[in-house]
């Protein structure tokens, strides 16, 4: 539209207390575009720079329009704030509007005639092309289920860090966004200020039909994949996952840091450790149950906090929570799981229980508000995770990403991307055991990453009721001592911490046999936890494949307690393993 306007317009809107974020989301979006060949009208809370914000909590709103105007940072068009707000409501549920039906039905024409010549995307929404031109730190946007997000401002508080969201940003995000986070995560993490429309029905359709070829690869490796019966021990399942997963996945779920030696010495470590059988006893009906905080467990391993299940199972960690109910063992979620809290025990079995795990964040208020929920949900036991003040370096989840997404040919050094190296609480000492132990009153408080007998001593004192002996996978400080020379060093330098009735020791990283949980449990451990192996059982069966490797495992456990000369877990000790060569 061109020329003047010479008449006034008044147009009130009465509605009720609160708009819908998805409507303000439109507003912004509308008054975002609207402009009038250099010349345009004045309309209410326009910043100096000319960006109308519209807010949800406005009880009633008058607008007197009046041209013409010389305000060039104005964007509102007398025809956008009349009309284009009548178009909206056929995607949009808005309150009861009382305007004059005559003015905004004439007003809605022109302008509908008008934007035609313009744009072939009507107001509010987005096409694949306008999401496109935003994927630079200066603008990020995402489409999730439709919606756009602009998710600039929330880069740098991004727990997964700012390089993950500009690689995928100026594009639709579901399927991947949906296989990490649970339910809710958008509502909960951005505003209705963030929201800036809704993609065009042409770009909804490309994104939902348009597949990768690795996609298409994973969707033909899994019509071949066998019964999980023929799946025969943990590193069978690991090997088949293989192909299941897109790369980006296997390199989160099977890095290590830096040259990875942590990751193999803690599987070596249980090589270097052998047996001393004793023979002609009575060995029969070996019996494998336990305790593990106060729970009873079929068996003395748990399934470990491990995030992001999602990318290898669609059902994430609720396979294995099904799974774990059916063989009865401790599931332990994961603070980034791929499934909330509230998720996961909606589906456990009578009975059943789940513990939490939770790194503490900078800010203490929200790591408080979290320990709280998890409490009211229902978790069984907190597991605060210690060894991640910094993330580590995983060098072959890096390469894999340069490889896929090589820099341009001489393209200058570009300055690091802003990341979030202390997203965890650096501050957090022995001390505020007690602080989460009030947030989650008569709750087992775990501490996970421990490396050193000394620290194990110090938990102990200061009130936490077991720890993990644990390197974080191999996933954190490369060359960090294997768990099992931890626990050895405990049975040397401190044998009273070990089977103490009111404290528990946990073992976790690089167990993929029985014989490797009995070699644990004969230097002092509890209970051992197990996480990688979960998810690739889960990731080729779902919660069958959970079953199956929890049978496999419960099998080796037998057969080797029988050989052992035991029948029970507490007859297990140092004098039945050699440990020279750890």
């Amino acid at each position: 539209m061109s020329g003047t306007y010479g008449s006034v317009w008044s147009i009130a809107f009465a509605y009720t207390d609160t708009m819908s974020s998805r409507t303000v989301a439109l507003l912004n979006r509308t008054a975002r575009s609207a402009t009038v060949n250099g010349s345009c009208l004045s309309g209410p809370r326009v910043p100096l720079g000319g960006r109308v914000r519209w807010t949800s909590n406005q009880s009633r709103v008058d607008r007197n329009i009046t041209g013409p105007q010389k305000n060039s940072n104005s964007l509102i068009v007398a025809s956008v704030a009349a009309a284009s707000l009548v178009t909206l409501l056929s995607f949009t549920t808005w309150p009861t509007l009382h305007a004059d039906s005559e003015i905004s039905k004439k007003t809605h024409q022109q302008e509908s005639a008008s934007s035609t010549k313009k744009t072939t995307t009507e107001p509010g929404r987005i096409s694949a092309e306008e999401l496109a031109d935003h994927k630079s730190l200066k603008s990020l946007w995402v489409a999730v289920d439709g919606d756009v997000w602009d998710v600039t401002d929330f880069a740098n508080q991004h727990p997964g860090g700012t390089e993950i969201l500009v690689q995928h940003a100026g594009r639709d995000v579901t399927r991947i966004f949906k296989a990490i986070h649970p339910t809710h995560t958008v509502e909960k993490n951005l505003t209705s200020e963030q929201l800036v429309g809704r993609l065009d029905d042409s770009a909804i359709k490309t994104f939902a039909s348009t597949y990768t070829d690795e996609e298409k690869k994973i969707g033909m490796a899994r019509a071949k994949l066998f019964g999980v019966d023929s799946v025969v021990s943990l590193d069978d399942f690991e090997r088949y996952a293989k192909d299941l997963l897109i790369p980006a996945a296997w390199y989160y779920y099977s890095t290590g840091a830096d040259g990875e030696h942590s990751l193999f010495d803690n599987a070596d470590a249980y090589n270097r450790v052998h047996f001393r059988p004793r023979v002609m006893r009575n060995v029969t009906d070996p019996d494998l149950r336990t305790k593990i905080l106060g729970v009873e467990s079929t068996l003395p391993f748990y399934v470990s906090p491990t995030a992001r299940n999602g990318l290898g199972q669609p059902l994430g960690e609720i396979a294995v929570t099904r799974g774990a109910g059916a063989t009865g063992i401790l599931q332990v979620l994961s603070h980034y799981a791929s499934r909330s809290l509230e998720e996961v025990i909606s589906e456990t079995k009578e009975g059943q229980k789940v513990g939490w795990q939770i790194y503490t964040s900078m800010d203490r208020e929200k790591s408080a508000r979290e320990i709280r929920e998890a409490y009211r949900l229902g978790a069984q036991s907190i597991w605060v995770t210690v060894d991640t003040a910094i993330l580590g370096k995983r060098e072959k989840e890096r390469r894999a990403q340069a490889e896929r997404t090589p820099a341009a040919h001489g393209k200058p050094l570009s300055p690091p991307l802003p990341k979030n190296a202390y997203a965890h609480d650096t501050g957090l000492t022995w001390k505020d055991i007690d602080w989460i132990k009030s947030l989650a009153p008569g709750l087992p408080i775990v501490i996970k990453g421990v490396g050193a007998w000394e620290d194990v001593v110090l938990a102990q004192k200061y009130g936490a009721d077991a720890v993990v002996l644990s390197n974080h996978g191999g996933r954190q400080l490369d060359y960090a001592n294997p768990p099992l020379k931890t626990l050895h060093d405990l049975n040397v330098h401190s044998p009273s911490s070990i089977h103490q009735p009111d404290f528990q020791i946990f073992v976790d990283g690089g167990i993929r046999h029985g014989t490797d949980i009995l070699k644990a449990l004969c230097l002092g451990a509890n209970a051992v936890g197990l996480g990688r192996p979960f998810i690739y059982a889960a990731t080729g069966w779902g919660s069958d494949g959970v079953e199956r490797a929890v049978q496999i495992l419960k099998e080796e456990l037998e057969i080797g307690m029988i050989l052992l000369g035991v029948t029970r877990l507490d007859q297990l000790g140092p004098e039945y393993v050699d440990v020279s060569k750890l």
